[in-house]
C-alpha cells in the first residue's frame, strides 16, 4: 500500500513539474499571459529588410556618415538600409514632398525646424521613445529643452544628435609674422578687438585681416536672440542686447584693413581662414571638417576660448543642437526609430567624438574627454577650448525665421559694411521684417 501511494505521489510530481515548465517556458516560446489569464503571442521584432530615406539639412561628410551610421547599422540592424540625401540644389525637402517621396528620417538644426513643422513632417515622438525604452536622462537636459523649444506645446520632435560648440581659431603664422602674442583663453570681445587691430595689416602686397566670424548672427546667440518673436511673428531687434551685437559686428569690420573686398561677410570667414589663409582669427563653431584639409597641407593653427561679452562672462554661443527625428509620414517608424536610437547611442556618440570631433549632447563626460582623440590633425591642439564656455539656452524660434532672414541678412551685411547708422538700420530692418511676416504668415 505504501509503495502504491509512493507511485501516485511521484506521478503527481511529474505532472506538476511538466505543467510548471509549460508556464515557465512562455518567454522562451514567445507566449505571454495578459491580465485575464489568456495566453497571447509576444510581439516579435520585425527583421524584414527595409530601406529608409534620411534627409540631411546640415552638411556631413561621407566619412562621418560611414562611421556614424552605415557601419554601426550593418552590425546592429543589418536588415535596415538607409539612403541619405543632402540638402542643396534640387535636393530640397519641398521637392521631395511634392514628388510624393518624403523622407523617413530628418536631420535638422533646431533653429531651422520651422520649415518641416510647417510642412507637417513632425510629431511628438514620446510614445515611440517609451515603446523603444529610450532613456532621456542620458541626454543633457539643456539639449532636450532646446529641442522642445521648437514646439509651442513643448513636444519632442526628435532627439539631439550633436551640438555645435564654439572657439576662437587663430593662424599662428600671421601672429608670428607680426610678432603678436597668440590669443589666450578667457578673452572678452573688447580684448579680442584690440588684438585684431594689431594683425589687420597689409604686408608685401597681401592684406591680412584680423578677425571675422562664420556668421554675423553668431554673437547674437550669446544672448539667445532671434530677429523674430515666435509668439507675435514681429521683428524683435530693437532692444539693448541686439544693439550690443550689432555694434560688435560693426566694430569688427570697422577696424582699418579688416573689411574684405569685395564685401562678403556672411559665411566668408571660414574660407578666408582655411583657404586663402589671410585671416588671423576666426570666431566660429567647430568647423573642424573644413580645417582638416588645410591642416594636412601644413596649416599652422590653434584654438582659444570663444570671446564673451563682459556682462556674460564665459558664455559663448548658445545650445546649437542638431536633431535626428522620424517623419510623421514614414511608413516604417519602428525601423526609423532604431536608426535614431543607434545614432544617439553611447557607442556611436563616442565614435563621433573621437574620430569626427563632434560634440555630443549626452551626459557622458567621456565624450568631452576623448574629443578628437583619433583625429591626427588635432594632436597638440587646445581642443578643450571648445568646452571652456557655457552655452546660453536656445530660444523658441519662429516658424518663419528663415523668411525673416531673407530680408534681414542683406540689410545686416550693408549695415556692418557702414552703409547706414545703427538707428536707421534698426528702423528699416524692423519695417522690412514686419512686412515680410505679413506676406508669409497665414499662407
Amino acid at each position: 500500500m505504501r509503495r502504491k501511494w509512493l507511485f501516485v505521489l511521484v506521478a503527481l510530481s511529474i505532472v506538476l513539474l511538466v505543467s510548471g515548465c509549460g508556464n515557465g517556458g512562455t518567454a522562451a516560446t514567445g507566449a505571454a499571459k495578459d491580465t485575464g489569464g489568456v495566453e497571447k503571442a509576444a510581439v516579435k521584432e520585425n527583421t524584414e529588410p527595409v530601406t529608409l530615406t534620411l534627409f540631411m539639412n546640415n552638411l556631413i561628410s561621407d566619412a562621418d556618415l560611414e562611421r556614424e551610421l552605415y557601419e554601426p547599422l550593418k552590425k546592429k540592424y543589418p536588415y535596415i538600409t538607409v539612403e541619405a540625401t543632402m540638402n542643396g540644389g534640387e535636393n530640397k525637402i519641398e521637392n521631395l514632398i511634392t514628388a510624393g517621396t518624403p523622407p523617413d528620417l530628418f536631420n535638422y538644426y533646431v533653429g531651422a525646424m520651422g520649415n518641416i513643422i510647417k510642412l507637417g513632417l513632425v510629431e511628438d515622438i514620446t510614445p515611440m521613445l517609451k515603446k523603444n525604452k529610450i532613456d532621456l536622462s542620458r541626454f543633457q537636459q539643456v539639449m532636450i529643452d532646446s529641442v522642445r523649444a521648437a514646439s509651442d506645446k513643448g513636444e519632442l520632435y526628435g532627439l539631439p544628435r550633436y551640438s555645435n560648440t564654439v572657439a576662437l581659431y587663430y593662424n599662428k603664422d600671421i601672429f608670428d609674422k607680426f610678432g603678436v602674442p597668440y590669443p589666450k583663453d578667457g578673452l572678452n570681445w573688447d580684448q579680442t578687438l584690440e588684438i585684431a587691430k594689431k594683425v589687420s595689416r597689409s604686408d608685401g602686397g597681401v592684406n591680412y585681416y584680423g578677425l571675422s566670424g562664420d556668421s554675423l548672427y553668431r554673437p547674437s546667440f550669446i544672448y539667445s536672440l532671434s530677429p523674430v518673436d515666435p509668439k507675435t511673428n514681429k521683428a524683435s531687434i530693437n532692444n539693448d542686447h541686439w544693439r550690443k551685437v550689432l555694434e560688435l559686428d560693426r566694430n569688427i569690420f570697422s577696424i582699418p584693413g579688416n573689411l574684405p573686398d569685395p564685401i562678403s561677410l556672411v559665411n566668408s570667414g571660414v574660407k578666408r581662414f582655411t583657404e586663402t589663409r589671410d585671416l588671423a582669427m576666426l570666431a566660429s563653431v567647430n568647423n573642424l571638417r573644413q580645417i582638416e584639409p588645410a591642416a594636412a597641407k601644413g596649416f599652422n593653427w590653434d584654438l582659444a576660448q570663444y570671446p564673451f561679452f563682459p556682462d556674460k562672462p564665459n558664455v559663448g554661443g548658445m545650445v546649437d543642437v542638431h536633431v535626428i527625428g522620424v517623419s510623421k509620414t514614414s511608413k516604417h517608424k519602428d525601423a526609423a526609430m532604431k536608426v535614431v536610437e543607434l545614432m544617439t547611442s553611447d557607442e556611436v556618440q563616442l565614435i563621433a567624438a573621437r574620430q569626427s570631433a563632434a560634440a555630443s549632447p549626452l551626459n557622458n563626460k567621456e565624450m568631452q574627454k576623448q574629443f578628437g582623440a583619433e583625429a591626427p590633425y588635432l594632436k597638440g591642439k587646445n581642443v578643450q577650448a571648445f568646452f571652456k564656455s557655457k552655452a546660453a539656452p536656445a530660444p523658441q524660434f519662429s516658424l518663419y525665421l528663415n523668411d525673416a532672414k531673407k530680408v534681414f541678412t542683406p540689410m545686416f551685411t550693408d549695415y556692418v559694411a557702414g552703409k547706414s547708422d545703427l538707428n536707421t538700420f534698426i528702423r528699416e530692418a524692423e519695417d522690412a521684417i514686419n512686412k515680410k511676416m505679413e506676406d508669409v504668415v497665414g499662407k
